[in-house]
């Protein structure tokens, strides 16, 4: 024979009760729903102003098998390479409208090893030294480390990018 016990049976019944609440509710008639009937889908795309020349911050995605993206263009794999695509880009900014990204940031997709992530922060070191020395020497026809302290904290100012040690 099959016995329960009052608590079994309790609980059977509330869970039967709590079941019923739940999926033989009545509408109230004191609520009303508010639908839009007139609402139509957006077609038409925002306008969010005008895109800016050079970004604020320019990322670089690195995944873990170290395919790297500047600008969302793959960086060919080869030496140097990477120093050659972010210089490219720096310099034709400058060249273009003499502004460059304010920031840089690298996302990393992935498991990226030490050892390249720390390749990857020499190089950009490497590329912000060089275009320094690019611009010092168009503007005051000296290297960078050659001006005077008040030149480069102008630049620095101007081009905090070349100046910024965490990435």
């Amino acid at each position: 024979m099959f016995f329960l016990t009052s608590r079994q049976v309790i609980f059977t019944f509330c869970a039967g009760l709590l079941f019923t609440a739940c999926t033989h509710s009545t509408p109230n008639k004191n609520v009303t729903q508010a639908t839009d009937t007139n609402a139509s889908a957006v077609t038409a795309v925002p306008d969010l102003g005008n895109t800016p020349e050079v970004p604020d911050t320019q990322f670089i995605v690195v995944d873990s098998m170290v395919n790297i993206r500047v600008n969302d263009q793959a960086v060919p794999r080869g030496q140097h390479s990477f120093d050659s695509a972010l210089i490219t880009y720096w310099t034709d900014c400058y060249k273009s409208n003499g502004k460059l990204p304010a920031y840089l940031r690298f996302k990393y997709q992935g498991t990226v090893m030490m050892g390249a992530r720390g390749n990857l922060m020499d190089a950009v070191v490497r590329v912000q030294d060089s275009v320094k020395d690019h611009i010092a020497r168009e503007k005051f026809s000296q290297e960078f480390h050659k001006i005077d302290p008040q030149h480069q904290k102008e630049l620095e100012k101007l081009y905090p990018v070349l100046f910024q040690r965490r990435l």
